[in-house]
């Protein structure tokens, strides 16, 4: 926001032209330092899943058995 305006960007760029606050001032440093942090992405590996506890609790599709059909009988 800048003003009585607020606008969505993507781009820090962008960003910093618009909102126009130079290098040297504590607020222009400040808003530079936030949007650098956003660029630090860090990759957390996905955890390992333990199928056992997954099928004894779980309710998704993962936590049935591969043919849904397996326990199944028809009556006619």
């Amino acid at each position: 926001m800048s003003g009585k305006t607020a606008r969505p960007f993507t781009e820090p760029k962008a960003i910093l032209k618009w909102v126009k606050w130079p290098k040297g001032t504590p607020t222009g440093d400040s808003l530079r330092t936030w949007l650098a942090s956003f660029d630090q992405e860090t990759e957390t590996a996905a955890p390992e899943l333990d199928m056992a506890k997954i099928k004894a609790e779980g309710f998704g599709p993962e936590a049935h058995d591969e043919d849904p059909t397996a326990n199944t009988k028809m009556v006619t």
